[in-house]
């Protein structure tokens, strides 16, 4: 290194890593080729079993010191997080996981920062959805460090890979708490802002993105995530929004029957419950029970079926009807409607079957009918799907000016079951 090299403030990246060798080669790069020359990169590996070892062996022999790394069995990210830290000696820490990566000048815009404004103890930038391929999905809904503390309420708005600390800070606020499994960035964001008000800063550039991929935790683990961001939110704020719990339902009615948990819908929405009332007060968590007992969604929904209504039973412009087997397949899907609507009609159906085929009908409304969707022979486990799409409706509002609900309603689900080869 040259002298300048050595005057410039040592900066920390601390990674963990496990099982992400896809990814690790172009993590470790967005680092080490930054142009900010005073970097050390400390890789905190799990135990991977992928060649992530190999790799980062390689790797070393290419930036020789600037890179250091090891291999133990850890409990998990934050743990493994907080041993890295342990060992960084930089005046600054930044984070970033083996699936992310910074953009080019990221460190520098950080330190600049920090030069600029030498009593801020945290700096955080705008960040990028990425998928595995690398395309921009979306930004990140990054919000500014005036935003008051309990808008962190709502979930976290700063991306955790464009973040950077003072060690000494770091060390005042405390390690990332490892019994918390995914939400642990969130919770140690918000001890940043509660310690350090007025303290800490932004870069309006993007700075890293963050890869969605379908064995990243935040994909994968969406319970936890959702419990995890409760719980910070209850311990270090107090009152926990709503949305949290809904949020979450609404993602376990859009896996369903085709998701991981192979629990009937009203057994995973109890087990939710359970884990989620440590964090929700009771008279908040009764509401939500009769909240969940009138959701049609989940009235409806049988170990092998689902229907995509809204809460109500209303279907709009598409309804999706969802068949999951075990053994034999049933002969076909059944689904129960009717359309009340206030003004007789006619309600154009057009479906689109799992082999691609189109089925189209017209019917008279207000009327009651039954869709039947025939099921292929298949295999002894199995799924299908299909689509069913109209233009027609009615919107409340527009024929009762007591009402405010605006939507455009086809018809409603009542009923879904199955017929076998014999009948009914």
């Amino acid at each position: 290194m040259t002298d300048k090299t050595h005057s410039l403030p040592l900066v920390s990246v601390v990674m963990p890593s496990l099982n992400q060798v896809q990814f690790l080669e172009t993590a470790v790069r967005s680092v080490l080729e930054q142009d900010y020359p005073n970097i050390e990169l400390i890789v905190a590996d799990g135990m991977s079993t992928d060649g992530s070892l190999e790799l980062l062996m390689q790797l070393q022999a290419e930036y020789g010191e600037r890179l250091h790394w090891s291999s133990q069995q850890d409990g998990g990210s934050a743990e493994a997080l907080n041993h890295a830290i342990a060992q960084a000696h930089g005046e600054v820490v930044g984070w970033l996981n083996s699936d992310d990566m910074y953009t080019q000048g990221a460190v520098s815009r950080a330190l600049a920062h920090f030069d600029k404004h030498p009593n801020h103890q945290m700096v955080y930038g705008q960040g990028q959805y990425i998928n595995v391929a690398g395309a921009v999905l979306a930004n990140y809904p990054t919000k500014p460090p005036s935003t008051p503390l309990d808008a962190f309420a709502d979930g976290s708005f700063i991306c955790q890979p464009t973040v950077f600390m003072r060690r000494e800070a770091l060390a005042q606020v405390g390690a990332l708490d490892a019994s918390i499994k995914t939400a642990f960035d969130f919770d140690l964001f918000v001890r940043f802002f509660k310690r350090y008000p007025r303290q800490i800063g932004m870069v309006r550039r993007v700075q890293a993105f963050s890869r969605l991929h379908a064995a990243c935790m935040t994909q994968r683990l969406r319970r936890q995530v959702a419990l995890d961001g409760m719980r910070v939110v209850a311990k270090e704020l107090g009152s926990v929004p709503e949305h949290w719990f809904w949020t979450h339902v609404d993602e376990m009615c859009a896996s369903y029957p085709m998701g991981p948990d192979a629990q009937p819908l009203v057994k995973q929405l109890e087990n939710f419950l359970k884990e989620a009332r440590a964090y929700v007060k009771a008279d908040v968590l009764k509401t939500m029970v009769e909240r969940l007992k009138a959701d049609w969604r989940v009235r409806l929904a049988t170990p092998e079926l689902f229907a995509t209504v809204q809460p109500d039973a209303w279907a709009n412009k598409q309804l999706t009807i969802k068949y999951r087997w075990e053994g034999k397949p049933a002969a076909a899907v059944l689904v129960r409607c009717n359309a009340p609507w206030p003004v007789a009609g006619k309600l154009r159906l057009k479906v689109l079957t799992p082999s691609g085929k189109v089925q189209r009908s017209v019917l008279d409304v207000p009327d009651d009918f039954v869709l039947r969707f025939e099921v292929s022979e298949g295999e002894q486990s199995g799924c299908m799907m299909w689509t069913v799409e109209t233009t027609q409706g009615f919107v409340p509002a527009k024929h009762d000016k007591t009402l405010t609900d605006k939507r455009k309603l086809a018809f409603q689900v009542l009923e879904l079951s199955t017929e076998v080869a014999n009948g009914v």
